[in-house]
């Protein structure tokens, strides 16, 4: 009979404990977000990767909601990827804005650049 040490166990065990992070892409354009509905799970990590596909706009991602574990700010110039890395605590349906406001006319949020981040 083998008998198989401590050490030993957890080796043969490490195989079955994969990266459970959940991994999400989305688009910043001209004033949306592609998609604008993202559904992740609670108690599970989330990386976001958010790319500026506008031609020279910066955008941002913004998510706050730090009672469920979740404060995202990530700007992002154009042409460029970003990411983010959290995660989410609680259920519920968070919103996520451009919190981007140039010195005349509305503010990027206002001009649709807005979306929800479902956690389940």
């Amino acid at each position: 009979m083998t008998r198989l040490t401590l050490p030993a166990l957890l080796f043969v065990a490490l195989p079955v404990l994969a990266d459970d992070t959940q991994v999400v892409d989305v688009q910043l354009d001209s004033y949306r977000f592609t998609p604008d509905r993202i559904v992740v799970q609670a108690n599970r990590p989330v990386t976001l990767r958010a790319t500026n596909v506008a031609g020279f706009i910066p955008h941002s991602l913004v998510i706050r909601a730090l009672e469920a574990g979740i404060d995202v700010n990530l700007v992002v110039r154009a042409g460029k990827t970003g990411e983010a890395s959290f995660t989410p605590t609680a259920p519920g349906t968070y919103e996520m804005i451009c919190d981007k406001q140039p010195p005349i006319g509305p503010s990027h949020r206002d001009k649709g650049m807005h979306g929800v981040l479902v956690v389940e």
